[in-house]
């Protein structure tokens, strides 16, 4: 069974918000809640309104080509939304262009001549079991978006603690992993994670 890609619009608000909540409990069942913490997302000052942000500049980026190039995608499985992607085009996050540690990697992706895509954030609803797949197809879309750029690089970070289970997802779908990330937390413990690349191969 296929899924079906479509841009996000801000009427996605509330499925994405849903999907960022539902992860919490089950990284906290499977014991890693070292990655996101236990408290649910919408919880959290800000949230609602960064991602009601996002999704408004995700359509503004798409139809008008203005503002942070980033855009939201979502995964649909009988009509049902199931999964969600954002990328962003030739930026990092902030949490990354500005550790110091990463500088030499993000220079480097900034001066690639045909620019570079980085996954910010890509989440499979837990609360659907419609969800096996999703995350494969959005990252697939992600590639085919890149060559559309006229790139071939595609960058992701993400946890390396835990049982290692999310790097070793994204290494089997095609990342290398180019530099381990240390984010040092408010209360002072460390959030390992990695940072990973995939160059893409043929003509753009």
């Amino acid at each position: 069974m296929t899924f079906n890609i479509r841009p996000a619009t801000i009427e996605d608000a509330d499925f994405i918000i849903g999907a960022f909540d539902s992860v919490i409990p089950a990284l906290i069942a499977a014991g890693n809640s070292g990655q996101w913490g236990t408290q649910l997302f919408s919880e959290k000052d800000g949230f609602t309104d960064s991602m009601r942000d996002d999704l408004v500049q995700s359509e503004r980026f798409r139809t008008k080509e203005e503002g942070e190039r980033i855009r939201i995608f979502i995964a649909e499985r009988e009509s049902d939304s199931v999964a969600f992607i954002t990328v962003r085009e030739r930026h990092f996050s902030q949490h990354v262009s500005t550790l110091g540690a990463l500088k030499r990697y993000v220079d480097e992706a900034d001066s690639l001549a045909g620019g570079y895509l980085y996954i910010d954030v890509l989440i499979a609803d837990q609360r659907t079991q419609n969800r096996k797949g999703a995350g494969a197809a959005l990252i697939e879309h992600a590639k085919q978006y890149t060559r559309d750029m006229g790139a071939k690089d595609v960058y992701v970070d993400c946890w390396s603690g835990g049982d290692g289970k999310l790097a070793q997802y994204y290494n089997d779908a095609g990342f290398k992993s180019i530099a381990p990330i240390a984010f040092t937390k408010q209360d002072g413990s460390i959030w390992p994670g990695i940072l990973m690349r995939m160059q893409l191969d043929g003509d753009v």
